[in-house]
């Protein structure tokens, strides 16, 4: 009987990790989700536990070994110290480690040609050149980098909740949201309970929906929040276009910030057409998850037989399984 050949695919952040299993047709035989994975900021034992993991319930989906297995595929940052383990786990697959900017572009864009903006907890821009070269700009970590990202908004707003705080001004809905979020009884508490260990990165990086919230509620420091994200992401797509020589490509954004809607996205929109007037705004076609995928396709397999039916069937499996049911 002949074996079918198969490739496990993972993306994976500071907040979430997700694997997908799946064929050369564009068949999806199965798919996890575990907590996030990149080791600069987790246990490198316990993100290697979890992809492993997270592997692991993807083979058990489809009913078959890691010997069936032609490649796995990691686009997690800051992993490559925990990838031995991986390996040790499944020492007959070939285990490739990338970082996330990788299957971000591929998820945003479908194929070469274009810059992408990822924005959750961190942020950066990556385009591909006419040489077949990556350019990746921003990715720099919360210490003095992640503009525009999600961990961003949430600094901001807190800055901002504080801030008001100060000036005698209580009560406003961006407190009592953000004090909702963070389950905390009021702004005086945050001198406290923003330096303990369980105030991570992630908990602040959510705080960006809480400003989404209270902006669409018309809180004019919310506002103000989500158009500077929006400049910054839109630097980044211009210090990109500049490293290549080329202005006039499509530029997508995705990541957790571009699920607010329109009132972010149009936001980062008029802040692209102001910095690169010749550049056009494009809806990402795909998830990252989605973009490991045809990664693999473009740059691993090195050929598509049916591109159309490829996208087609996981963008429909994809679509009706894991993002609407």
């Amino acid at each position: 009987m002949e074996v079918m050949t198969m490739y496990l695919v993972c993306d994976g952040g500071g907040t979430k990790t997700e694997y997908m299993l799946f064929d050369l047709s564009g068949h999806i035989h199965g798919f996890s989700k575990t907590q996030g994975t990149n080791a600069i900021f987790i246990n490198p034992d316990a993100a290697a536990d979890a992809v492993c993991g997270g592997i692991s319930d993807c083979l058990q989906q489809a009913g078959i070994r890691d010997t069936d297995l032609n490649e796995i595929c990691l686009f997690i940052p800051g992993f490559k110290n925990s990838a031995n383990a991986v390996r040790d786990r499944f020492p007959k697959t070939r285990l490739m480690v990338l970082g996330d900017e990788y299957n971000a572009y591929y998820g945003a864009l479908g194929e070469p040609g274009g810059i992408a903006v990822l924005s959750g907890t961190g942020s950066f821009a990556v385009c591909r050149d006419k040489k077949g070269s990556w350019i990746s700009v921003g990715g720099w970590g919360p210490l003095f980098g992640d503009k525009g990202s999600g961990y961003h908004m949430g600094l901001m707003c807190l800055d901002r909740i504080t801030q008001q705080w100060d000036r005698g001004s209580t009560n406003t809905l961006l407190q009592t949201l953000a004090l909702k979020q963070l389950h905390m009884e009021s702004i005086p508490s945050l001198r406290q309970g923003a330096y303990k260990p369980d105030f991570t990165r992630e908990k602040i990086a959510k705080l960006s929906y809480t400003v989404a919230e209270a902006a669409k509620a018309g809180d004019i420091d919310a506002l103000g929040i989500l158009d500077e994200a929006s400049v910054c992401l839109a630097d980044l797509a211009a210090a990109v276009a500049r490293r290549v020589g080329n202005d006039e490509l499509p530029v997508s954004l995705l990541g957790g910030t571009s699920h607010m809607g329109d009132i972010f996205t149009k936001r980062f929109e008029a802040a692209l057409k102001e910095k690169l007037p010749q550049c056009s705004y494009r809806e990402p076609m795909f998830e990252p998850i989605v973009g490991a995928a045809l990664f693999v396709m473009y740059e691993i397999v090195g050929r598509m037989d049916s591109r159309e039916d490829f996208l087609k069937n996981i963008q429909a499996e994809w679509g009706t399984t894991y993002v609407n049911g």
